[in-house]
């Protein structure tokens, strides 16, 4: 089960490092990078204590952990809700990364290529973002690349692709941070019988 935790624990910090890197563009976008990485930090962290707590079977040792434990999954569940319950925000400002694109594709063709052939859409909200600019959409807004079919052009545009991209990632990592706060709960209530059998086989050595 520990194991288990501290899996899910990297997990998190790798997708909180993934999207500080990648989609991170403003103090909503950053706010939320951190937090999934301090949700799998403050699990490593606490799973370290249980770790010494058990190794040297000191009970002041355990009692910490457990005091850790539980002040960790307090921090967890009030970022963890924040997270929950503030998805649709956070996956649209995250999309913002879409803006730059798009400010990047008006001054040299090409910026937007990437997201239009990874996501299969055009522009930043539709082909038509290109015809006001008076440019003709490139090929990577066309079914297989194929503009010589005008029925092949693409109209969703990649910013709501993108967005309902992000939101779906960030509804299975906030599950994940769940899953994991349970498990450390499961945890918590198993370090405290360690710690009650301990101080019960000192005391058994007292007689």
């Amino acid at each position: 089960m520990s194991r288990a935790s501290l899996l899910i624990a990297a997990v998190l910090i790798g997708f909180g490092t993934y999207l500080y890197l990648n989609y991170a563009t403003n103090e909503i976008g950053y706010m939320s990078a951190y937090a999934y990485i301090s949700i799998g930090v403050i699990a490593c962290v606490v799973f370290l204590f249980l770790c010494i707590g058990a190794i040297r079977e000191n009970v002041c040792c355990t009692v910490t952990f457990i005091v850790f434990m539980i002040l960790g999954i307090i921090a967890q569940a009030v970022l963890a809700f924040l997270l929950t319950n503030g998805d649709h925000n956070v996956g649209s400002n995250l999309a913002n990364i879409l803006d730059e694109a798009w400010e990047n594709e008006l001054k040299s063709a090409g910026a937007m290529s990437i997201y239009e052939s990874s996501f299969e859409c055009c522009g930043r909200a539709s082909p038509q973002d290109y015809i006001v600019n008076d440019r003709l959409p490139p090929a990577t807004c066309f079914a297989n690349g194929d503009s010589k079919v005008v029925e092949n052009l693409i109209a969703i545009g990649c910013r709501a692709k993108v967005e309902h991209f992000v939101t779906d990632l960030l509804h299975i990592f906030n599950c994940l941070a769940w899953v994991l706060i349970v498990l450390e709960l499961i945890i918590t209530f198993i370090g405290c019988g360690l710690c009650n059998s301990i101080r019960n086989d000192r005391r058994r050595s007292f007689y």
